[in-house]
């Protein structure tokens, strides 16, 4: 007869799906949590959005601010 018994097996089947349960649960909590829901207000008219835009845009006759000259990224030197 084998020198394994019938307690052993059981105990080692036993284990295995203890560790694999709690392998399972660690999984589950490092998934992150869901994002929060905004609230959208639907109750705002479109013309609304409209005139808020037009007046925070510069005018077609304005100059734009200059942009800075890019900085050179330094060589690696062998």
């Amino acid at each position: 007869m084998s020198t394994l018994s019938f307690p052993r097996i059981a105990l080692a089947l036993l284990v295995l799906l203890v560790l694999g349960l709690g392998g399972a649960f660690l999984k589950l909590g490092m998934n992150p949590p869901l994002p929060v829901q905004t609230i959208v207000h639907k109750e705002l008219p479109g013309t609304q959005f409209a005139a808020a835009q037009t007046q925070a845009m510069p005018q077609a006759g304005q100059p734009l601010p200059a942009m800075p000259e890019p900085v050179a990224a330094p060589t690696l030197q062998h």
